[in-house]
């Protein structure tokens, strides 16, 4: 009997290393010389049908490689090209290539036991040295059970509820790992829910090498994932109290969990369903559907799902879920979902989806959504609407909707800015900025403003100042048929241009005041020729600020330019004059004595046609 159990045992371990080392085993050719060590591997999946996962601070990928086989397997040309020092394993349709040009052994003092209980003692030790081996890792991959070697390089292990071949697997930094088989008074079955093993590409000591995580995890966890990278299993459910107290053991960073229920917090591989932990989380990979933490979340790979934390939500990877945080988020690349969060949030990457916060919102790249916060900051590009209690700032490219209640800045707009106080836009500004005060480098869209100031005016201002620093600046000297005395600047574009004017009339008796605003367009006509049609509106002083007395203008000059520096202007002008006194006071007139060509059915209302010519200082 026990001679049918060890045949089947070897039958179903040889169909397993078979099935294991099927990629490893595939036939391919390669002729190559002097090519790139990175480029020979991508020739290598591309012939296998799988993908390579390496570190590649450890594989020299800018050295060079000749190789000419036309009959190698894939372990062979590998152990060619990188001279016998990493070792290889299949993952799924992954080969990990992992640097191990050392050997060691598993020397094993006593193996026995039966199904329900069995113990392995041993020594781990150097091949080529026979010296112990310290912190090597021992695990049953299938029992989910591991030991650390001691200083002495010993160990001992107890396996319980044995329904399968023993498997142990020892794995230690820079050696070659080894795999032992014990064959206990088993029947060999299939157990429903047994753990599988997968594989996790990436980096996964990152969550180790943050401040928490290296303060909570555990020694023996991190000398674990040191010994045993890339190995993960799947598990159904997880209890822990502590990091270093749970079903698991130092194994747990190693696993990923379909349930985790942590009393106060735990370290695992990932989450496949749900974890709930007190005060926290820790998982050194992915996360999926449910994490719940009354303080904070720590996550080294991506989240999707629901994430929610008391204080904080830390993702080193990208997330795709509803994050809520009552101090801050964190995600270190892409995120896609809403997040809210009580301090601040920030992304590493591109974000779609809706973002609030009552501090300050951060985006490492993109903006394709909605923002929300006292402060909002945009690396790259704004896509979405920005809504910033005091500023919105976008680094680069703005093309979407920015509401800030003190200031928006960017390095260039394309869409819509409104601020309370003002709008920068550093470069080109194609959309429209209004704010009290607004400035473009390059402005080509439009500004509405008390104060528009731009480098270059290729678009319209609208405002009181309009000012071009290397645009349309013109000051006119004149006289009409009202105020003999006019002075005027004319600022921004040859398309929309503003004009503050001032005027006077000194004569005794017909003595007034006038400031206002207008607008005008330079049309040219034909060589130093232009017509510069502009309509203005002026109060006009005559004695009193009790009264409401406004002057309308549209006036139709021409403009003969003389030189690079003078022309002359004149043309006639229609003028609509609304007052309200009636009583001349002092040495002051009244214009609707003076002027009165055509009236309107309201009394209050004069109009006239008029004249003005002068000089422009270009």
């Amino acid at each position: 009997m026990r001679i049918v159990r060890l045949i089947c045992f070897l039958l179903l371990w040889f169909n397993f290393s078979a099935r294991a080392q099927s990629l490893l085993a595939r036939n391919i050719s390669l002729n190559i010389e002097k090519q790139q060590l990175g480029k020979v591997l991508s020739m290598i999946e591309t012939q296998g049908a799988f993908r390579f996962s390496y570190n590649s601070n450890i594989l020299p990928t800018d050295s060079l490689v000749s190789i000419h086989d036309n009959n190698l397997n894939i372990a062979e040309a590998l152990d060619k090209i990188l001279n016998h020092r990493f070792e290889y394993r299949q993952a799924g349709n992954f080969i990990i290539i992992r640097y191990a040009p050392m050997e060691l052994v598993l020397l094993v003092n006593e193996s026995v036991g039966n199904t329900d209980l069995y113990t392995i003692t041993g020594q781990i030790v150097d091949k080529q040295l026979h010296k112990p081996i310290a912190d090597a890792s021992i695990y049953e991959k299938n029992l989910l059970v591991s030991e650390i070697s001691d200083g002495n390089g010993y160990f001992s292990m107890r396996l319980k509820n044995i329904s399968q071949p023993i498997s142990l697997t020892v794995s230690k930094e820079n050696y070659k790992s080894t795999v032992t088989h014990f064959l206990a008074e088993v029947n060999v079955v299939h157990t429903k829910g047994q753990v599988s093993e997968r594989f996790i590409s990436g980096n996964l000591d990152e969550v180790e090498k943050t401040w928490l995580g290296n303060a909570l995890v555990t020694t023996g966890q991190k000398i674990q994932s040191i010994n045993i990278g890339g190995f993960i299993a799947k598990a159904p459910f997880q209890f822990a109290l502590l990091p270093g107290l749970n079903s698991h053991g130092s194994l747990s960073g190693q696993v990923v969990n379909k349930f985790s229920f942590n009393a106060i917090g735990a370290y695992s591989a990932g989450v496949d369903g749900g974890e709930i932990g007190l005060i926290f989380n820790i998982d050194k990979s992915d996360v999926q559907y449910f994490q719940f933490a009354g303080a904070f979340n720590l996550v080294g790979g991506n989240v999707h799902g629901t994430q929610i934390a008391g204080f904080f939500n830390q993702v080193i990877g990208g997330v795709k879920a509803a994050q809520v945080a009552l101090g801050y988020n964190y995600v270190g690349k892409s995120f896609e979902g809403f997040q809210v969060g009580g301090i601040y949030n920030h992304i590493g990457n591109d974000f779609n989806g809706m973002q609030v916060s009552l501090g300050l919102n951060t985006i490492g790249r993109r903006l394709n959504g909605f923002q929300v916060g006292a402060f909002n900051l945009v690396a790259e590009k704004q896509e979405g609407i920005q809504i910033g209690v005091a500023a919105n700032l976008v680094r680069d490219k703005s093309r979407g909707m920015q509401i800030a209640g003190i200031a928006n800045l960017n390095q260039q707009s394309e869409g819509v800015s409104i601020a309370v106080l003002g709008n920068y836009t550093a470069s080109t500004s194609r959309g429209l900025q209004t704010g009290v005060i607004n400035y473009a480098g390059k402005l080509k869209g439009a500004q509405l403003g008390i104060i528009n100031i731009s480098k270059q005016n290729d678009g319209y201002s609208i405002g009181l100042i309009n000012v071009a620093l290397n645009g349309y600046h013109k000051f006119s000297l004149g006289t009409n048929e009202s105020t003999p005395y006019n002075v005027a600047y004319k600022g921004g574009s040859k398309r929309l241009y503003n004009v503050l004017m001032f005027g006077m009339n000194s004569k005794v008796g017909e003595k007034v005041y006038t400031a206002g605003l207008g607008f005008g367009k330079e049309i040219g006509l034909f060589g130093r020729f232009s017509l510069n049609p502009e309509i203005s509106s002026q109060y006009v002083y005559q004695g009193s600020w009790d009264y409401l007395n406004l002057l309308n203008k549209f006036e139709l000059p021409l403009n003969i330019r003389i030189n690079k520096w003078l022309a002359i202007q004149g043309g006639p002008s229609v003028n609509a004059y609304y007052t309200k006194q009636n009583t001349a006071i002092g040495n002051f007139g009244l214009l609707q004595q003076k002027h009165q060509d055509f009236s309107f059915k309201n009394p209050r209302l004069t109009g006239w046609i008029g004249w003005d010519v002068g000089l422009v200082i270009l």
